[in-house]
């Protein structure tokens, strides 16, 4: 998106910052309403199938329109709707775990290194029929794979709807007014600052290494596609590692690859090495997604939904500060400066994460003499 509003619209890299908090609100607010829907026994089949479909508008409109206050609507309207398919899944997934008796935080962690794995892909893809065929072709294909998506899940899925007791809404009601503990928004710091970092080099490096760098427009693709290959067997593998070091600690280990890599990207200037510091890149998102949510919900064990649902917010609104942050910064500094935002937020989360692991290891102490 960021290089179709540049290249594809013409308009000035402030205007990415507007698009992104504009699409990401309306993601949450739909979010939210089709999630209560969910909740209130409306079938969470149909719902992925209407959320899917805005996907299928969006891509059409983004194929036919010409300026930039008709991609902002498009963003909110449609795409608004295209982003609830991902919580929607993610809740069908954990009910269909929960009602088969299996392990939930297995079936999520698959779910999650699939979704790494189209990334491989996705990317590719995109930048390919963009560099080859130009954008309208590019929204074009991913119509067609929204469209499979819904015959697919129509065909395939089951119907997810929610039997809700009285017993189950009293329970309920008296979770909501519960507040979550300080651990839990404290963490939710951490996670905002970490995708603030990882946002931000998502959206400027496409530019970057095309415009100010000068390779072809097939290479930022390449690049996703690379990290989320490494990413991919790191994720699966994270479970396993944490029970040895711990998941804070691990956690620890995958920002400070972060921070190297960050820092590398100021000083490489080859295709070679933009493509092999991808492996911290990797090591870092990797483990950094499959345990984050797992770190909150273990401060809140009682809250599990509401610990979820705080961890995505807070992912989403580091999302909108670090694009809208990284326009303004290129639009005046460069993309290259933008980058240097990334090594900034991800060094101001591993502080506040080492502060946390300091915290608990010192309270643990305590607790035990």
């Amino acid at each position: 998106m960021s290089l179709f509003l540049v290249e594809g619209l013409g308009v000035e890299p402030i205007y990415i910052g507007l698009y992104t908090i504009s699409a990401a609100l309306s993601g949450m607010i739909m979010s939210q309403k089709l999630g209560g829907l969910s909740d209130r026994g409306i079938d969470s089949k149909t719902l992925f199938l209407c959320a899917v479909f805005g996907i299928v508008l969006a891509a059409l409109s983004f194929s036919l329109l010409t300026e930039f206050w008709q991609a902002l609507v498009v963003g909110i309207v449609f795409m608004g709707l295209g982003s609830s398919s991902i919580p929607l899944i993610l809740a069908m997934i954990r009910r269909f775990a929960e009602g088969s008796g299996q392990n939930s935080t297995k079936i999520n962690s698959q779910m999650r290194s699939s979704v790494s794995l189209i990334w491989i892909v996705g990317p590719a893809l995109a930048f390919a029929s963009v560099d080859n065929l130009g954008f309208s072709v590019n929204f074009y294909v991913a119509a067609l794979i929204a469209l499979f998506v819904i015959a697919y899940t129509w065909k395939i899925l089951p119907n997810a709807s929610v039997a809700t007791t009285e017993q189950t809404k009293i329970g309920e009601h008296h979770k909501a007014s519960v507040r979550l503990p300080k651990a839990v928004w404290f963490l939710g710091g951490v996670v905002f600052f970490a995708n603030v970092a990882n946002s931000t080099y998502i959206t400027a490096m496409p530019l970057y290494v095309t415009q100010e760098m000068g390779f072809p427009v097939s290479f930022p693709g390449l690049l996703l596609g690379m990290t989320a290959a490494f990413e991919i067997p790191i994720m699966l593998l994270a479970a396993n590692w944490s029970q040895k070091v711990g998941k804070v600690k691990l956690l620890l280990f995958s920002f400070g690859c972060a921070v190297i890599f960050y820092i590398l990207l100021q000083m490489i200037t080859s295709m070679a090495a933009f493509v092999v510091i991808q492996l911290f890149n990797g090591l870092f998102f990797g483990i950094f997604v499959g345990l984050g949510v797992t770190v909150l919900q273990d401060e809140a064990p009682d809250f599990i939904g509401k610990a979820t649902a705080f961890y995505t917010n807070a992912m989403a609104v580091g999302t909108m500060a670090g694009t809208s942050v990284m326009g303004l910064l290129s639009q005046y500094f460069g993309y290259k400066s933008a980058l240097l935002l990334c090594l900034g937020s991800m060094l101001i989360a591993f502080v506040l994460l080492l502060s946390f692991e300091l915290r608990t290891s010192r309270n643990s102490k305590q607790a035990l003499a």
